[in-house]
């Protein structure tokens, strides 16, 4: 895939993520790559780690009944010595949790406050925001999060970064490649299935939902050369 098919497909998966217009999408994309001062280099996924973490927390009764699991609990529910692969995971995995209840995110986020948008009848939402996801909000700098709060009341979204010094979603090697741990959905790198490697599976439905899936719908451009594409992959079985 040329330099320009690239930036071309990380602004379309940026907008697909957040929501914004090409412009400020190709902006901020422009941004990440100046600051980074980074080529493009191709990313690697992170063999899968073969030793699960020993949960510490489980889930409590009325969890158990919505089918959240130990894994959803987030990094508060993983042992001190987990491996930064381990607390990438639980950092991109948790289950949302209700507004009245603490977020199961490592923190930094504002789930809970007041939405207080504009309504078309003039009045201002009472709801209060929900954080609904979050995930790698940077194609090189590791420790660059994004983060979606959603109101409960009006569905309006939010968007915006975070930094985890603490919790990088992968590394950067000395070739320079970026390597993203096992278990982290990143928009910008979908995974691939070996099994058939002229197609990029979707990472959000794995191909499942494509007419629908926004980020099926970042991948529609009949110019693009998927063949070309998975040169700029690293991928372990």
């Amino acid at each position: 895939m040329t330099r320009d098919n690239a930036r071309k497909a990380a602004v379309r998966a940026r907008m697909a993520a957040t929501g914004e217009p090409y412009n400020v999408a190709a902006r901020a994309v422009d941004q990440d790559q100046t600051a980074d001062q980074a080529d493009p280099h191709p990313a690697a996924r992170q063999p899968t780690d073969t030793n699960p973490p020993a949960w510490t927390l489980a889930p409590t009764e009325a969890e158990a009944l919505l089918g959240i699991t130990a894994e959803e609990l987030g990094i508060r529910a993983l042992p001190a010595d987990a491996t930064p692969q381990q607390r990438a995971h639980a950092e991109a995995k948790w289950r949302s949790a209700d507004v009245d209840q603490p977020c199961r995110c490592s923190g930094d986020c504002t789930h809970g406050i007041p939405c207080d948008a504009d309504l078309d009848d003039g009045d201002r939402c009472r709801g209060r925001l929900v954080h609904v996801d979050r995930y790698p909000g940077s194609m090189w700098g590791v420790i660059e999060w994004w983060d979606v709060h959603e109101c409960d009341t009006c569905g309006d979204r939010y968007g915006n970064g975070v930094r985890l010094p603490a919790i990088p979603f992968g590394e950067r090697r000395a070739d320079g490649v970026t390597v993203i741990y096992d278990g982290v959905r990143h928009p910008n790198f979908p995974d691939i299935d070996v099994d058939d490697p002229g197609i990029e599976r979707c990472s959000s439905c794995d191909g499942d939902n494509a007419p629908e899936c926004d980020d099926c719908r970042i991948h529609d451009d009949p110019d693009e050369d998927y063949d070309d594409e998975l040169d700029e992959y690293e991928v372990y079985g």
